[in-house]
């Protein structure tokens, strides 16, 4: 069986990058509680009530990690047998788990993380990679199946403690880091900027784009990103204190 209506719960800057990058592929179908964002669908891409979503023969969730226990509950009792129902949540942990919990009934289910999206891209091209920590059912395993063959996508396969814990390092970490940049309002003068500081201004102005959702989800739904935090303000700590011992020496005596 084909999969020709791919239907997306949350239209927000991923859910809409999504829409638009399987819209090639087939008939795209997008819900959002804030009916606004839904005004900008185009281009093959319709919006519906989430009734009609869910009767895709696919149903991404695109929705933030604080969403999706009520989004699982709200479509549990409407999914058709064959429907693959999708996660996109950037932790996987405590995704993977609600996603398997409470719809344990529903044959066919795919935890993953996108390791890709907005605001530096724009579609989804081949070779981009899709992380895959729970899978069930033919139907899901045809899906990825298609997402490999069809959008070239490349799969990546580790348990969702795995991923939380590189992730933490990989991503909460640069996000925290980012964050803190982003709020020091960092000066900037071309005709001074040497190529390091550019790069930092560049990561600033990449999570200036990032949502307070898209934070707060790395920081609080990864049960590993406090320790990475913890480990880092110390770093930090020992590097000020190694600089004020450095400057009560004074300057070294010439040889």
């Amino acid at each position: 069986m084909e999969f020709q209506t791919f239907g997306i719960v949350g239209y927000g800057h991923f859910g809409k990058f999504l829409a638009d990058s399987l819209s090639e592929y087939g008939k795209v179908l997008v819900t959002d509680v804030d009916a606004g964002k839904l005004e900008s669908a185009s281009n093959g891409v319709r919006a519906v009530l989430i009734d009609e979503v869910v009767a895709a023969d696919v149903v991404i969730l695109a929705v933030p990690f604080t969403a999706l226990r009520e989004v699982l509950d709200d479509i549990r009792d409407s999914l058709p047998g064959d429907t693959v129902v999708m996660d996109v949540i950037s932790t996987k942990a405590h995704a993977s788990y609600l996603l398997e919990s409470v719809l344990s009934e529903h044959p066919h289910l795919l935890a993953t993380h996108p390791l890709f999206g907005p605001p530096s891209m724009q579609r989804i091209g081949a070779g981009d990679r899709l992380v895959v920590t729970y899978e069930r059912g033919k139907r899901a395993a045809e899906f990825r199946g298609f997402l490999e063959a069809r959008l070239g996508l490349e799969i990546v396969e580790v348990s969702p403690r795995e991923h939380d814990e590189a992730m933490a390092y990989m991503q909460s970490l640069p996000f925290f880091i980012a964050r803190a940049l982003v709020r020091l309002d960092l000066p900037f003068r071309d005709e001074l900027t040497i190529p390091s500081y550019r790069k930092l201004a560049e990561i600033a102005a990449i999570e200036e784009e990032h949502t307070v959702d898209m934070f707060d989800t790395s920081q609080v739904s990864n049960p590993y990103a406090e320790e990475a935090r913890r480990r880092f303000l110390e770093v930090l700590g020992g590097l000020q204190r190694e600089i004020e011992e450095h400057a009560a020496r004074g300057p070294s005596p010439k040889s």
